[in-house]
């Protein structure tokens, strides 16, 4: 499909094989720096591993084959962990991302994948999509409910729309990466000096942390007050390598985001129902959703 038949607007260049509509990262800088430092981390096909795979098989529901031979229009698609299994499914897979991540999206030579820089509440296509996809996006945005509303705007009356949202800890912002961690870390120091702190120091970090959690019981909440570092052990299958390279992304992306807003389950339906949005299916632990207009 032509970018024309796409969008009514033309004030768009093209780069480096991405279409781009917002020049600027905005808000989203840190995740655009992230992808440029750890691209290859999350990408199935570079790791020999299925991470990636099982969750987007867990955002569709345990329903892959619904991908097949669609319109899908994947909003938030960094470096494309997801990407490289939407475009050998899809008729046309369209991936968008505000931050400069998208210009290191690995399935970006596939020629049934349209690559966006866009600001997503920006967007206005012509065409309405057979699926609609947002994972990891919306509590990142500067008003969450309103992208909830947004990305039902693309979808067609017969797709559905999957989407997640950072679920509501039960202190709140009283948690400690809302109350202590984020803003001390933004204060005092840059994405830059924490990154190389992290990447020279992440091994021992890593064992105090998983110490600390054992001590009190296998705790990651309590081990999360002490040691802010994102620590997959006994979540993920990883190599001690991998495992430290997922840490040095996931601690940068908790400390640096410019917004994180998460919203309880019970809210999330709320909105659904107030905006006559279909809930077809509600992963309630995980905060996922299928749903449709």
């Amino acid at each position: 499909m032509e970018i024309n038949n796409l969008f009514s607007k033309k004030n768009f260049i093209l780069k480096e094989g991405v279409y781009i509509f917002d020049k600027s990262d905005n808000y989203t800088s840190n995740f655009g720096k992230q992808w440029k430092d750890f691209q290859n981390v999350q990408i199935d096909s570079l790791n020999k591993n299925n991470i990636s795979f099982k969750f987007l098989n867990r955002i569709l529901f345990n329903q892959m084959s619904i991908l097949n031979d669609k319109t899908i229009l994947e909003i938030g698609c960094g470096a494309g962990r997801f990407t490289e299994y939407l475009v050998k499914s899809s008729k046309l897979c369209v991936s968008v991302d505000l931050s400069s991540a998208i210009f290191y999206n690995v399935s970006k030579k596939n020629k049934n994948l349209i690559l966006i820089k866009s600001d997503l509440m920006n967007l206005d296509f012509k065409t309405k999509f057979d699926i609609v996809i947002c994972r990891g996006v919306i509590q990142h945005t500067p008003n969450p409910k309103e992208t909830i509303k947004k990305i039902h705007s693309f979808v067609d009356p017969k797709g559905f729309v999957f989407f997640d949202v950072y679920k509501m800890p039960k202190l709140g912002y009283f948690h400690p990466k809302y109350l202590i961690w984020r803003p001390l870390f933004k204060f005092f120091f840059t994405y830059e000096s924490v990154k190389k702190f992290l990447i020279k120091n992440i091994s021992w970090l890593l064992k105090v942390k998983n110490f600390v959690r054992r001590l009190f019981l296998n705790s990651y909440f309590i081990s999360d007050i002490f040691i802010p570092i994102w620590s997959y052990e006994g979540k993920l299958e990883l190599s001690k390598k991998m495992h430290e390279k997922w840490s040095v992304l996931d601690t940068l992306d908790g400390l640096f985001a410019k917004y994180d807003k998460p919203i309880s389950n019970k809210s999330i339906v709320k909105l659904l129902k107030n905006n006559k949005f279909k809930l077809i299916n509600n992963d309630r632990k995980n905060n996922i959703f299928q749903t449709k207009i």
